[in-house]
């Protein structure tokens, strides 16, 4: 998953949706019918687990690619048995994109951990621990910045800002 990472991450950008779709359908990726912006990977067990936004301002470009790293891992595990598979997994993970990219900026939401790293071409990759399962978000260079705006915004004057 790491080189599959990689790819949509070193790719120039901007992406066309058809480049995105072409890049999907090189991994195998099943696209939900009807909607070629959704998709199905190898971890997914058959549910769609992944999603191609489109850019706010040019519908023709790709604003992020979300995925699942892993299977999400069974309801009947123990808490604490899931929290420890899941970390192990996002450290490996993480491991493996920092020495790629370096350190990344790393962050905890109400679901868990995650590490960003913002490439000198301002894509974005962030590794989430959710849970059950890890994922990941590559935004555009595009989306980075509106991404860097919010938080900004949000530390400046709190969540609750029109």
């Amino acid at each position: 998953m790491v080189t599959i990472v990689k790819t949509w991450a070193e790719h120039a950008w901007p992406i066309t949706l058809a480049e995105a779709f072409t890049l999907r359908d090189q991994y195998g990726w099943i696209p939900a019918p009807g909607d070629g912006t959704l998709f199905s990977t190898q971890v997914s067990n058959g549910e769609l687990d992944g999603a191609i936004t489109k850019d706010i301002k040019n519908g023709n470009l790709v604003g992020s690619i979300n995925s699942r790293m892993t299977t999400r891992a069974p309801i009947e595990l123990k808490s604490s048995q899931i929290s420890s598979i899941t970390q192990s997994i996002y450290t490996n993970y993480r491991s493996a994109l920092s020495a790629l990219y370096g350190t990344p900026e790393d962050d905890t939401y109400s679901t868990g951990p995650y590490s960003t790293w913002t490439l000198h071409s301002n894509v974005s990759i962030t590794l989430y621990s959710v849970a059950t399962f890890i994922k990941i978000k590559i935004c555009s260079p595009v989306e980075t910045e509106s991404e860097a705006l919010w938080k900004y915004y949000e530390n400046e004057y709190g969540p609750d800002i029109p």
